[in-house]
């Protein structure tokens, strides 16, 4: 049997000098941002692979769009390149991207989502001699910077992160196009979490923001890959939305630590 402590942390902060907002968010009345049918999200900068199901999420009931961006800078190897995004479920298998070198497994070797639940799965790339994008791990190093767009203003937006084990990393660090700076952005960035750990940021008033998800290799606490997050977005499901002159951006920090019978490989 599975068991859950909660401590829920509450932030109330004004990022952007426009006064505090108030954070709080139904899960009953969340709808789901992550796509219910597995496959690989549609990025406006990088191409779905050959054959394997592309999802356009403009398509889908609360349209958006999500571009892969840069976040390894440090100059150590390995160098990591833009992340593919993808809608996975780890009670299947997806045979059809061994092809590409991306292998997932029922049981990875580090970030396992409760059986029977979707989640974004970032896939960390690096740059053969060729200048190709190559899946690091196998496909199974959960990391990337991704930018959501959601094409209006939404009354509240929720993030829940899945295994967050390295502090100060994986979080937000833009809101409506204004990268966080100080303060604002340590309180969007994660504390280190125990093993399938869930955390949860809730953004007030968003149009678009900027997530990373997972922290690279070698400053990572896992040195020779790093640590892998998965992620799931969901906005309430009346699409509630506010006029664009309230910029004020609440976090909600969730901690859920997990106790698992088994442990890490």
């Amino acid at each position: 049997m599975k068991s859950f402590n909660k401590l829920v942390k509450t932030l109330a902060i004004s990022t952007l000098g426009l006064g505090i907002a108030t954070a709080s968010i139904s899960e009953a009345k969340a709808a789901s941002l992550v796509p219910q049918t597995e496959g690989e999200i549609k990025l406006t900068n990088l191409n779905c692979l050959p054959g394997i199901n592309c999802i356009d999420t403009t398509t889908l009931p609360f349209g958006y769009t999500v571009e892969s961006l840069d976040y390894d800078f440090d100059g150590k190897g390995p160098q990591f390149a833009k992340s593919r995004l993808f809608a996975d479920n780890r009670t299947t298998t997806n045979p059809e991207l061994k092809a590409f070198g991306i292998t997932f497994k029922a049981e990875d070797e580090g970030t396992n989502p409760l059986i029977g639940q979707t989640w974004f799965r970032p896939v960390a790339n690096v740059l053969d001699q060729n200048g190709n994008l190559v899946p690091f791990e196998n496909g199974r190093l959960e990391v990337g910077r991704f930018k959501f767009d959601l094409g209006k203003t939404v009354g509240e937006v929720r993030l829940d992160f899945f295994d967050t084990e390295d502090e100060n990393f994986t979080g937000i660090i833009e809101v409506n196009g204004v990268a966080l700076t100080g303060q604002a952005l340590l309180d969007m960035l994660l504390p280190a979490g125990p093993d399938s750990n869930i955390q949860t940021l809730v953004l007030k008033d968003v149009k678009d923001f900027v997530v990373q998800l997972g922290k690279p290799g070698p400053e990572s606490v896992f040195k020779r890959t790093g640590d892998g997050v998965a992620l799931t977005v969901s906005v309430p499901e009346s699409g509630t939305t506010v006029g664009l002159s309230v910029l004020a951006v609440a976090g909600v920090l969730t901690l859920k630590s997990r106790k698992r019978a088994s442990q890490k490989a």
